[in-house]
Formats: C-alpha cells, structure tokens, sequence
C-alpha cells in the first residue's frame, strides 16, 4: 500500500524545490555576467552599462507604442 504524503513531506518537497529554483537562478544570472569571482571584464561591464540603458529605455519606449496604438 502506497504510504500518505505528510505536511513534512510537503515540506521537504518544497525545501528541495526552493533549492533547486536558486540554482537555476544562479545559472541564469552567470550566463550574462560570470559573478563568481566578483571582478568584472571590460566585455561584462559594457553588457552592464547596455542592461542599465534597457531598463532606462525599455519603460519609455513602451510608453510610446503604448500612446501611438492606444
């Protein structure tokens, strides 16, 4: 007979879930910038400077398309 699945085994379930999604945070965050060492490149620090450009320009560009279709 198949055993009961207990609120500790939702926990552990959960716990291990929570691990492996800061893992893939880790890896996705690496795949941009190499953070591991904690010393940025001259290639990492342009990707730096285009991703604070976007986060500038992305909003404002948005809003634009958003009056001229809206």
């Amino acid at each position: 007979m198949a055993s009961k699945f207990t609120f500790a085994d939702a926990k552990k379930q959960i716990k291990q879930l929570e691990q492996e999604l800061q893992q893939a945070k880790t890896k996705a965050g690496n795949v941009i910038l190499d953070t591991s060492d904690n010393v940025f490149t001259n290639a990492e620090l342009k990707k730096i400077r285009i991703l604070e450009l976007w986060a500038v320009l992305g909003p404002v560009v948005g809003i634009i398309i958003g009056l001229i279709l809206g």
